[in-house]
């Protein structure tokens, strides 16, 4: 069970947490993604060839992302341009989509104002596999105009779809915005003003930088997290409540089955004594609290709890032959010998008559016999007033597991009874008689 002061420490500690996720937030959602010549993606350059022009690209170092191209005056439209493939079949690329911007690291040497970058995304609804240009041209053109080794940064919101492309193609309005869900090709292209000429370009690193949730997820995952919390605890008080409950009436249970069991056999005892007048042995109340203790044990901790039930052999001839004081006496000298030869926590007890009855805590049952034959000896060795000697028979029994304490009592009887069938002056352990 949880005590008080580490809830206090769970507490404060799941606030901390909810704390620093806040204010990290940037830092814990971000994701990045890094493509450099060493990332091992496939390149290659084209120009306005395909298109009739006469411009010439090729690639100077593909393990360094150079190429160079001369350009020149033919095609409408001259270019060259560089491909890196992300997936050489131009079919399954990357998802990009939660991506917000994008930064470029390129050196680039010519007469051209500005540079394009195309994000090309594959899409079924539009795409076909044996056409490259069917791929929406996904675009954002910038200036070359910055210093050398400047990283150039865009949102991805900034991107369009290039205005030919949609024409050629036919694409309805629905399907004419930027999509980065399977971008299968990245292309670097000159630009659309003094494109001619020689151009030299030096592809150092792409990176694509974003969140993997979006904020309002975010948050809403801090507050259903918070929200279970709040449930497990929930449940947590309601299972330990229920567990209380059952424990306190369980003790109840095993209360009134003490009481029950002591009020049908020892009704002859004195209510409110705790010892015997006569013997100075314990009565009801004193060997309620070691039976209510032992039981606990027993139960709680699994610590055994055995009992020995003892008799005076034919202590009815004594009274006949000696008179009652004498018997009296007997007794009395009998429980103070006991007494003075148990352990401090073995309780003795007089049940009724001659009958006595010994409570041993946390005693298996082969010990309790070992006690009961020792006290055994003492009395048969013990010699009384008038020279009287006697002897006691003895039944030992110890709680298992799914008996009563009826049980307990019933079988150390039984073996007691076995003692005294036996020839009494011996000790009987319930197991062996049984």
């Amino acid at each position: 069970m949880l005590t008080k002061w580490r809830l206090e420490i769970i507490l404060f500690s799941l606030v901390t947490l909810t704390l620093l996720a806040i204010l990290a937030e940037k830092h814990i959602l971000q994701s990045s993604l890094t493509i450099t010549p060493q990332s091992g993606y496939s390149v290659d350059v084209y120009d306005d060839t395909r298109n009739g022009g006469n411009s010439s690209s090729y690639m100077v170092n593909p393990k360094n992302f150079e190429w160079t191209c001369e350009v020149r005056d033919k095609f409408a439209y001259p270019y060259c341009a560089f491909d890196l493939f992300l997936d050489p079949k131009r079919e399954h690329g990357l998802d990009l989509s939660h991506f917000n911007k994008v930064r470029l690291w390129i050196d680039y040497q010519g007469p051209n104002k500005t540079l394009r970058l195309y994000l090309r995304n594959f899409d079924p609804l539009y795409s076909k596999i044996n056409d490259e240009a069917s791929t929406k041209y996904n675009q954002i053109e910038f200036t070359t105009d910055v210093p050398q080794n400047q990283v150039l940064e865009f949102s991805l919101n900034d991107f369009f779809v290039a205005n030919w492309w949609v024409v050629d193609y036919k694409i309805p309005p629905n399907l004419s915005h930027p999509q980065f869900d399977n971008i299968v090709l990245i292309e670097v292209q000159t630009g659309s003003k003094q494109v001619l000429g020689s151009h030299k370009f030096r592809l150092k690193k792409i990176e694509l930088v974003g969140q993997r949730l979006t904020t309002e997820k975010w948050y809403l995952v801090i507050i259903l997290s918070w929200l279970g919390i709040f449930v497990i605890f929930l449940g947590y008080r309601i299972a330990s409540l229920n567990t209380q409950v059952r424990a306190q009436k369980k003790r109840e249970a095993e209360l009134l089955e003490i009481n029950s069991l002591l009020d049908l056999r020892s009704k002859q005892l004195e209510e409110k004594s705790k010892t015997d007048k006569l013997t100075g042995a314990f009565n009801r109340e004193g060997i309620e609290e070691a039976i209510r203790i032992g039981l606990w044990e027993w139960r709680s901790q699994k610590r055994p709890i055995s009992l020995i039930m003892m008799d005076v052999d034919h202590f009815k001839h004594i009274n006949d032959q000696y008179g009652h004081t004498l018997g009296d006496h007997v007794l009395f000298k009998l429980s103070r010998l006991v007494k003075e030869h148990i352990r401090s926590n073995d309780l003795f007890a007089r049940w009724g008559g001659e009958e006595f009855v010994l409570v041993c805590r946390n005693t298996q049952i082969e010990q309790a016999g070992l006690i009961a034959e020792k006290i055994r000896e003492l009395i048969s060795s013990y010699t009384f007033e008038n020279n009287v000697r006697v002897t006691a028979s003895f039944g030992v029994a110890t709680l298992r597991a799914n008996e009563t304490l009826e049980q307990l009592f019933s079988n150390a009887d039984k073996a007691l009874y076995g003692a005294k069938h036996a020839g009494r002056n011996r000790v009987v352990i319930a197991d062996d008689f049984s």
